[in-house]
């Protein structure tokens, strides 16, 4: 069950990874979008949403990278943090949904907690 750990680490890295990098995009074509009628309020509304929307996407996949790169450390924070997110994982069909199970299957493991240093019988 270790070698699970580093590639759920990955895939959290890369997952997030990419929601923020739509959320770049998105930001910019947006704000394009404004910039491209001419229009003075037309592009203050657009630039407005792009950043927010681009903005918003970084902040959400924050926790997800900063989650995989202490899986990648077998750091017994970054287990707990990887167990909500990927909880929270389930609703997002198909992709997030199989990261969540995969997470789930990886970490709620009876395995798992020796991995990360946790002592049995230890509160978590």
């Amino acid at each position: 069950m270790r070698q699970h750990v580093p590639i759920l680490g990955w895939c959290f890295i890369v997952y997030h990874g990419i929601v923020a990098l739509v959320g770049i995009m998105i930001g910019l074509v947006v704000s394009g979008a404004g910039v491209i009628s001419g229009e003075r309020e037309a592009m203050f509304i657009t630039g407005a949403v792009g950043v927010f929307v681009a903005g918003f996407l970084i902040v959400i996949s924050l926790p997800g990278i900063i989650a995989g790169i202490g899986l990648l450390k077998y750091r017994p924070w970054a287990r707990i943090l990887a167990i909500i997110i990927g909880v929270l994982h389930l609703l997002s069909f198909p992709f997030g949904t199989a990261l969540g199970v995969y997470t789930l299957y990886v970490l709620l493991n009876a395995e798992a907690p020796s991995i990360f240093g946790v002592q049995q019988g230890a509160v978590v």
